[in-house]
C-alpha cells in the first residue's frame, strides 16, 4: 500500500533493518524503533498506519507497550500486529498479561519469526484499508 506507514519495534537492529528494505521495497514508509520507550516518543513525528511489534525487548516489552499504545486516547486505535520468535510466549505470557488488563483490546494480528513474507504483507493490507 503505497504511503502507507508503518512503525516497527524491535530490539534487534538486523530484524529492523530486514523489515525496512523488505516493506519499503513494497511501497511502505517505514519507522524503527529499538525499545517500547522510543517507539512511544516516535509516534507523534510518525504518526503511523500500522505500529509491527516484537514481544520480548528489554525493559520494557512490547506487550506493555501495546497496552500503554490502547490506553492512551491518541493511540488506542493505531492498529497493533504483535511479532514475536517464541509462540509459547503468545500462548502463556500474552494471555495472562492482556488477560489481566481486560480493559485493553488485544492485538489486531500475529506473526510469528521467522515472518512469512505473504503473511505480512497481507495482514498489512488488511489494516491499512
Amino acid at each position: 500500500m503505497p504511503g502507507h506507514r508503518v512503525l516497527v519495534v524491535d530490539d534487534d537492529p538486523d530484524i529492523r533493518d530486514y523489515f525496512t528494505s523488505f516493506l519499503e521495497d513494497h511501497g511502505y514508509e517505514v519507522r524503527t524503533a529499538g525499545s517500547a520507550v522510543t517507539a512511544f516518543s516516535d509516534l507523534e513525528e510518525c504518526r503511523p498506519d500500522v505500529v509491527l511489534i516484537d514481544v520480548l525487548m528489554p525493559g520494557k516489552s512490547g506487550l506493555d507497550l501495546l497496552v500503554r499504545l490502547r490506553r492512551d486516547h491518541r493511540w488506542g486505535d493505531i492498529p497493533l500486529v504483535v511479532v514475536t520468535g517464541n509462540d509459547q510466549i503468545l500462548q502463556d505470557d500474552c494471555q495472562s498479561y492482556l488477560g489481566s488488563h481486560q480493559d485493553v483490546r488485544g492485538p489486531d494480528g500475529v506473526l510469528s519469526k521467522p515472518i512469512d513474507r505473504n503473511a505480512l504483507l497481507a495482514v498489512l493490507r488488511n489494516l491499512c484499508n
